[in-house]
């Protein structure tokens, strides 16, 4: 257990003997959910953390293939890089992405930056810089998204996200249509200048059909004002089989063979996700839009690349340019280990998705669709009584005491003899946050709670099942379904 609200101390400690008020002022510290969950599992490392994306699963083939191969870095290798990539990292980059994203993808259109928050942020501001958007103007996002989009276009930028629920298939479905978008589009005060796709979906892991995207990018290109960026992160994490398949902004004929489309879409990618090289920070800005190409290359004595301030740095260069020049059997290896990576996560999926219904624990999948590496799990049914234990968001992460636990938790919370892990996330509803906070508690799982990811209802979590060893997600599952079993059974 952890420390308590007195300072005394219980078995599961945080890293050096940390009291209770240095903890919770080192997540507090942390304002994104991701990057607070990093620092609670660094104090916590019992606690599995299936909240946060990331991809274990291809790190085996990248050591023995790339890593320990790199050998004794040399001098150039720790010199100043182009700050958005070189020549020849970018077009290694453009022939990777080729046959998944557009066989007229061209390498200079292609940008890196320090990852793909930087490569959005970047485009927000180079289209400020161009004059296309302005403080205050509105960034469409259908929900539930990644929490990391308000940080992209809200906090420097100064955009203001809105989130667009998806309705016109019921609530329930989190289905995107092109009748949503245009309900959003029409009731916003002002027009909005900017519409986000994430395909596939974070968190829902959904493909958007063709015949959804062309509608959508028809509608937008032809009767709106708004630029499009396509967040294609996932590309590459396709379960076998799954329909419809991915198809890229790139290669859409709204996209081919509308005039206006090069200079009004943009597409980001990164190593993160599909090559879980999440810590490395790489990602790219692909776009054919002179704007963007004169904010990220910069005007000769007067303006540097907004790359600069997020390079693509000289040991990107190293590492991801060693791993697109490595051939094995006469074949691309990133290629071969992408096509590899495909039947890693279809097995993990099975396996994962066996394991949640094994375990009677409810999610949200159509059959024969695709996952990404996700699973968006539907715990309404499990959520405290509306209105209890109220945790007021200005008091931050904070470690409850006994007697503020609600009922059903406060029997376990007894049983155990003290109160373990901190609240993490006041900000949310109450009863979401204290369901998160049970399961990561007592089943020593972390979960992300879907209300940070925009979703209009409590009661929804996303599990990301490439976060860890797939044996280790199976095992958790288990530990989250003992925990809940009781309500199955009528004795909540």
């Amino acid at each position: 257990m952890a420390a308590n609200t007195k300072g005394t101390r219980t078995g599961q400690q945080g890293p050096g003997e940390r009291t209770p008020e240095e903890i919770t002022a080192l997540l507090a510290g942390a304002a994104d959910p991701e990057q607070r969950l990093a620092v609670h599992q660094e104090l916590y490392p019992d606690v599995v953390n299936l909240a946060t994306a990331e991809n274990v699963l291809v790190y085996p083939s990248l050591r023995d293939n790339v890593f320990q191969r790199l050998g004794v870095l040399e001098q150039k290798d720790v010199k100043y890089a182009p700050s958005y990539g070189s020549s020849e990292i970018r077009k290694g980059i453009a022939d990777m992405l080729r046959p998944m994203f557009s066989a007229d993808l061209k390498s200079e259109d292609v940008f890196g930056t320090s990852g793909v928050s930087a490569a959005l942020e970047c485009l927000a501001f180079a289209l400020r810089e161009g004059g296309i958007l302005e403080s205050g103007d509105r960034v469409l996002l259908p929900a539930p998204y990644w929490q990391g989009f308000n940080w992209c276009f809200e906090q420097r930028p100064e955009l203001v996200t809105v989130p667009v629920h998806l309705r016109e298939r019921g609530p329930e479905n989190f289905e995107l249509t092109l009748a949503d978008l245009q309900r959003a589009y029409r009731t916003q005060p002002e027009p909005p200048k900017l519409l986000v796709l994430t395909n596939p979906n974070n968190p829902l892991g959904d493909n958007y059909g063709k015949d959804l995207l062309e509608s959508i990018y028809r509608w937008v290109l032809t009767e709106t004002g708004m630029h499009i960026v396509s967040d294609e992160m996932y590309a590459h994490s396709q379960l076998t089989g799954s329909e419809p398949e991915f198809v890229s902004a790139l290669s859409l004929d709204a996209y081919k063979n509308h005039p206006e489309a090069r200079n009004r879409v943009h597409v980001v990618w990164g190593f993160a996700k599909d090559f879980g090289l999440s810590g490395f920070k790489a990602g790219v800005v692909i776009s054919k839009s002179p704007v963007v190409h004169v904010a990220m290359q910069g005007i000769k004595d007067k303006q540097n690349s907004y790359a600069w301030f997020s390079p693509f740095d000289s040991l990107k260069h190293r590492v991801i340019g060693a791993m697109l020049k490595t051939v094995v059997d006469g074949k691309s290896y990133p290629l071969e280990l992408m096509r590899q990576y495909r039947g890693w996560l279809t097995t993990a999926f099975e396996d994962t998705r066996r394991a949640l219904t094994d375990g009677h624990i409810p999610y949200r999948y159509r059959e024969g669709q695709n996952a990404a590496q996700f699973f968006w799990l539907d715990l309404r049914a499990y959520l405290p009584p509306a209105g209890t234990a109220v945790i007021p968001p200005e008091i931050g992460p904070h470690f409850p005491r006994l007697d503020r636990v609600p009922e059903p938790f406060a029997a376990e919370a007894e049983k155990e003899g003290s109160v373990a892990l901190p609240i993490l996330f006041p900000d949310i509803s109450s009863e979401e946050e204290w369901l998160r906070w049970y399961i990561a508690t007592y089943a020593q799982v972390q979960l992300l709670p879907g209300q940070l990811l925009s979703c209009a209802e409590p009661g929804y979590f996303r599990l990301c099942y490439t976060a860890v060893d797939t044996s280790e997600v199976i095992a958790s599952i288990g530990r989250v379904a003992d925990l809940l079993a009781p309500w199955r059974n009528g004795r909540r």
